[in-house]
């Protein structure tokens, strides 16, 4: 039987730095509020990667330095209180940091003190959604056959009421990195700043019923006077029964 090969360290060491890279692949936010929540996570990624070295780094070094090379035993430790407030201080100091920057985060995440430039009541129900435009009579409505598009303008405050018309709905979008429920008889209200233009997909994500999974919807963001021809096209049809249009 042949004596098993021993994997290279090197080997270990670029499947350590595969795993760090394939966690940092999380998407930038398009909207000015999750870019705070794409901070974040960087933050916790990057202090996570120093533990994980740090940690790592004295485990190895512990094991070479102080492996054993015969039958006497080491000096025995029964104590070290400067050691042990370090390594009890150090953690707390990091936990504290991060519960104040993720305190930041979710505050600028969920501001709504700015005056908004539209806004749009977003009811879900089974099994779809009804964009509502407060103010102009536009109104989008989808169902599972046709899926729905809110349409908004590019850089400017959108103020989105979120409501639900019969059970637990959730408001998605992948590329906000952001998420809300939709609660019969609670409005919920949040803003979103686009910063780019595209088409960006949305879903519920909280299981409402059989047809769950045609709960789909698209948010295309377009320029400011794309957007104001579009909805003075959907003010006069009073609906606008086809998405994107």
């Amino acid at each position: 039987m042949q004596p098993r090969r021993r994997v290279p360290a090197s080997r270990w060491l670029a499947v350590a730095a595969l795993v760090l890279a394939a966690a940092g692949c999380t998407p930038q936010s398009v909207t000015e509020q999750g870019q705070a929540v794409w901070s974040l996570y960087r933050l916790f990624l990057y202090i996570a990667a120093v533990v994980f070295v740090v940690v790592s780094g004295l485990v190895i070094w512990s094991v070479i330095r102080y492996r054993r090379r015969d039958d006497e035993l080491p000096t025995q430790t029964h104590g070290n209180n400067r050691l042990e407030l370090t390594w009890t201080l150090i953690p707390t100091v990091i936990v504290l940091a991060l519960f104040v920057f993720t305190l930041r985060a979710q505050d600028k995440v969920l501001d709504t003190s700015g005056k908004p430039d539209v806004n749009v009541t977003v009811t879900a129900f089974q099994w779809s959604w009804r964009f509502t435009y407060v103010g102009s009579g536009a109104e989008i409505v989808g169902s599972p056959e046709t899926i729905p598009e809110m349409v908004v303008p590019v850089g400017q405050r959108v103020r989105v009421k979120l409501v639900s018309a019969d059970v637990v709905h959730s408001f998605y979008v992948p590329q906000t990195l952001f998420k809300r429920q939709a609660i019969p008889g609670t409005d919920n209200t949040f803003d979103l700043t686009f910063e780019k233009v595209g088409l960006y997909h949305g879903q519920c994500t909280q299981f409402c019923g059989l047809q769950h999974s045609d709960m789909v919807f698209r948010v295309r963001v377009v320029s400011p006077g794309e957007y104001q021809s579009w909805l003075a096209a959907a003010t006069r049809r009073g609906q606008a029964g086809k998405p994107g249009t």
